[in-house]
């Protein structure tokens, strides 16, 4: 409404008028809007509503610490956490206007971010001669952006650097043997080790129990397989006899002023010392985030197996330890380690193990968490593949570079793979199961589908069965989690399942390794959607873990589950070993027990151990000798505890009585943790 005396413009202001408008509404919907543009209530146009932006999806299954939680993201969520979360001093209004959650704060990996203003700026001009610069001698400076170009012979002469050649890595090989990647290091005997699980050949439980007062995480067997190390959260290493199952010794590190929580270890070659690692907590500090104490770096610690004094702490990662091996490559001790930091290191030790040399961050730059490690077969040591997010990726010991990325395998980590060899060929699959239940039905040779129709192509691997490959290759077994998308993100619409692969090696220098899946093996009760769960093999069967105390045995071959387990808690297992030369199979689980299992089938030879308690076909050290099994001294570490066992001071360590019971000891009779 217009008001006697307000100012009339002409018809040439109204055109001029008009024409700024449009121009002004050109340049706002040109201009890229990094928030809402509001206009005044006057304006001729209005502004459009903010555009609402897709809430992160929750990753993983049952996560961090003991596997209460949720699963960390990776580092794709990351990203669209921080896209949904509006940046500073950005508004939403309007109808469509929301509270974006905030990120919580999560560890792993940092992003680097790269500020501009420290970049170094480059000098103008040309470089001016020296004053006394020979004309003769004068060299033109070369024009800007352009690069003096190399001569043929300066090319010719340059080496170039093999990721991979099939003739040095054949010759490696053949110098430097890798039985760092076996699971079982000799040879079946009589009366050893387990060879088949099925309905006529069952595993029986073993009247003996070994426990700690909290989780169990790992284990780890000494080479010549005389003792079992189990690490859990009570901050003990407690090491067994696998004859009488009695515990030796337990290690300690009492100078700790924090909590240490061991989630890993193993024993050199010479099984003289045992290197552990996992999580250290700050005692006086509490974290949110974590729902725990504050995690501290965490270092790997090296304790001397008979004294269980700490004889050397290698400080590196920043959080969590996942995995640790130690290998020997050219005739040169290393640790290889992996953490939830993201990193993967290499700890150049002494002969002795104890002194480190040097220590070497393999170069990486997207990978949030880093679980296992497992050394490719052949390869003298040098080359080894670890389970990195949601895929596995290739890596060169030697350069401490990547040297191939794989696909990834589920869709929210990988976190257990490890080499295996086959005794037994496996029937090739081409269908992966369905992510929809109904889609896939059990039968006796493994997963078959019900309605063609009904299967998503996305569900399908490769539509034929590979071709056997000519040259060398090596078969992989990997295990993983799902990412919770079902029933308001509590579950996953995916089955949990276990992974063959077959790895190609290339036959050409700087070739591609090619990573085939050969078969994927699942079951209905099969759950198992927790982190840091480990599966083992002897190479006809793979034992799966579960997260509600169970543990399935597959057999490689048919994809036939063969066996379950029910005799932990309903809580996860954590670790499974078989031994490689007696009759026995280990699983631990946070109900804090190790479960001793053994096969019914071998001859029935009446074996006395030290307990006076009579054990079909177990076979003891005296009577089978691996000649394959690492060498000790001549006294072996083994025998210093035993003989040293009463006198030796490592705290108040008493021995766990080895009388068979059906129950779980009392307290008194175990390590006490403190």
């Amino acid at each position: 409404m217009v008001n006697p005396g307000d100012y009339l413009p002409s018809d040439e202001d109204i055109d001029v008028e008009m024409l700024d408008s449009d121009t002004e509404l050109s340049k706002v919907v040109a201009a890229p809007r990094k928030s809402p543009v509001s206009y005044d209530s006057d304006s001729d146009f209005e502004a459009l509503p903010a555009k609402r932006k897709p809430a992160a999806s929750k990753r993983g299954g049952r996560g961090r610490g003991r596997g209460r939680g949720r699963g960390g993201a990776t580092r794709s969520t990351a990203k669209a956490v921080a896209a949904a979360t509006p940046t500073e001093g950005s508004e939403i209004e309007g109808e469509d206007a929301f509270d974006a959650p905030a990120p919580k704060a999560r560890r792993g990996r940092p992003r680097k971010v790269v500020d501009d203003s420290e970049k170094p700026k480059p000098k103008r001009g040309r470089k001016k001669a020296a004053a006394n610069e020979d004309e003769d001698n004068f060299e033109a400076p070369v024009a800007k952006g352009k690069a003096r170009q190399m001569t043929l012979d300066e090319i010719d002469a340059t080496p170039k650097v093999l990721t991979f050649d099939p003739v040095h890595n054949a010759e490696l090989a053949q110098t430097y043997p890798d039985p760092y990647w076996k699971e079982l290091l000799s040879e079946p005997t009589d009366g050893g080790r387990i060879d088949l699980i099925d309905e006529d050949h069952p595993l029986e439980l073993l009247p003996y129990t070994m426990t700690d007062q909290m989780a169990l995480t790992g284990m780890a067997l000494s080479p010549d397989g005389t003792m079992l190390a189990t690490f859990g959260s009570s901050g003990n290493v407690h090491i067994w006899d696998t004859d009488t199952f009695a515990c030796l010794v337990t290690l300690r590190d009492r100078a700790e002023p924090n909590i240490d929580e061991f989630f890993v270890g193993q024993f050199t070659p010479n099984s003289e010392y045992l290197v552990v690692g996992g999580k250290l907590k700050d005692r006086k500090r509490w974290s949110e985030a974590d729902e725990d104490n504050h995690i501290l770096a965490c270092p790997l610690k090296v304790f001397n197996v008979v004294t269980g004094e700490v004889v050397a702490r290698l400080d590196g990662h920043s959080e969590e330890i996942l995995c640790v091996k130690s290998v020997v490559y050219k005739g040169e001790n290393y640790f290889v380690t992996t953490s939830q930091d993201g990193y993967i290191r290499r700890w150049h030790m002494d002969s002795s193990w104890i002194v480190l040399k040097d220590s070497t961050e393999i170069a990486d730059g997207i990978t949030c968490m880093v679980f296992t490690v497992s050394f490719i077969p052949t390869t003298g040591n040098r080359y080894f593949i670890a389970s990195t997010d949601d895929h596995l990726t290739l890596m060169d010991l030697e350069r401490c570079k990547i040297v191939q990325r794989f696909d990834p395998i589920y869709s929210s980590y990988c976190d257990c793979g490890k080499f295996i060899e086959l005794l037994e060929q496996p029937v090739y699959q081409a269908l992966r199961p369905s992510i929809a239940a109904a889609d896939v039905a059990e039968t006796d040779e493994g997963c078959a589908i019900k309605s063609e129709d009904s299967v998503a192509a996305s569900t399908m691997a490769t539509a034929q069965q590979p071709p056997e490959p000519s040259g060398l290759h090596a078969y992989f077994v990997t295990r993983g989690v799902e990412l919770l998308d079902a029933e308001n993100n509590t579950v996953s619409s995916r089955p949990n399942t276990c992974t063959l692969h077959r790895l190609v090696y290339p036959t050409e220098p700087d070739g591609k390794f090619v990573l085939q899946e050969i078969r994927r093996y699942h079951h209905d009760e099969y759950m198992s959607n927790s982190w840091l769960i480990r599966i083992a093999s002897n190479g006809r069967y793979i034992l799966a873990p579960t997260l509600n105390g169970q543990v399935f045995v597959f057999n490689i071959a048919t994809g036939q589950v063969t066996g379950i387990l029910r005799d932990h808690d309903t809580i996860e297992v954590r670790d499974c070993k078989f031994h490689p030369t007696k009759n026995l199979l280990f699983t631990c689980s946070d109900d804090g027990t190790v479960k001793v299992y053994r096969s019914t089938t071998r001859p029935a030879q009446a074996v006395a151990t030290t307990s006076g308690v009579t054990m079909e076909g177990v076979v003891t050290d005296e009577q089978v000798e691996d000649p394959e099994s690492p060498k000790t001294a001549a006294v072996s570490p083994l025998a210093l505890i035993k003989d040293g066992i009463e006198t030796m001071v490592v705290g108040e360590i008493a021995p766990v009585s080895a009388e068979p019971t059906s129950a779980i000891p009392q307290p008194d009779d175990v390590m006490s943790a403190e």
